[in-house]
């Protein structure tokens, strides 16, 4: 369809357009909701959560200090849903995508879920898997560097559900891992090997359906 069209064609040069509008357009092309975080923590936790009030502490959509802006919105897979955040700083020209798991891990179990990051990480093409030992919240980070580089709706659809697919495929050898005893190593092969093409192609087909929120494809080019 066109709006299918606009989101794969679509190239715009970043030193001639603002990051930020283009992420914009290409979001508004693909039919998905986003929004700007209230609120901001700062330093190196521009997209950390607070649960204990009702803001997310994220930037502003346009920060006049570090020039960093922030747009999120919620991606469903086959296994739960998943806020993404995507950062962009114009000063280095780059976008980070931080894709947030949902359920925190209780301190008795961090030690072994961080083992399974680490043995997912050691797989990973592209991004990397992170857990906050301050309150066990897990995140796929992926940052791209575009100075000097043109940025597309093209570029954009494979950094955003690459991110996403990639979460939605171990989530659940996480979940295994914490609430389930499973070993990290015999968690992170059944995501790998246990049905782990139907575990990703479920998350990616709005960019191409343009329908909703919810991310499925009839490819598994997003697996890693």
């Amino acid at each position: 369809d066109s709006a299918t069209t606009t989101a794969t064609n679509t190239a715009i040069d970043a030193a001639d357009f603002p990051m930020l509008q283009v992420v914009k357009s290409y979001l508004d092309a693909s039919g998905l909701s986003y929004s700007v975080p209230p609120t901001r923590r700062g330093n190196n936790s521009t997209t950390k959560s607070n649960d204990n009030d009702n803001n997310d502490n994220h930037g502003d959509d346009e920060d006049e200090n570090n020039n960093t802006s922030i747009l999120m919105l919620t991606l469903t897979g086959q296994y739960s849903s998943y806020r993404t955040f995507i950062e962009l700083k114009s000063m280095e020209q780059r976008l980070v995508v931080y894709v947030e798991t949902p359920v925190k891990i209780p301190p008795s179990q961090r030690a072994a879920a961080t083992e399974f990051c680490f043995r997912v990480n050691f797989s990973l093409a592209m991004g990397c898997l992170e857990l906050d030992f301050r309150d066990g919240e897990v995140r796929l980070r992926m940052a791209i560097d575009m100075e000097g580089s043109t940025l597309s709706h093209q570029m954009l659809k494979t950094y955003i559900m690459v991110s996403a697919a990639t979460v939605d495929r171990y989530f659940p050898g996480l979940m295994a891992v914490v609430f389930a005893n499973k070993e990290p190593e015999l968690a992170m092969e059944d995501c790998r090997n246990n049905n782990a093409i139907a575990a990703t192609t479920s998350i990616i087909s709005t960019m191409t359906n343009n329908a909703s929120p919810e991310l499925t494809t009839n490819s598994a080019t997003a697996t890693q």
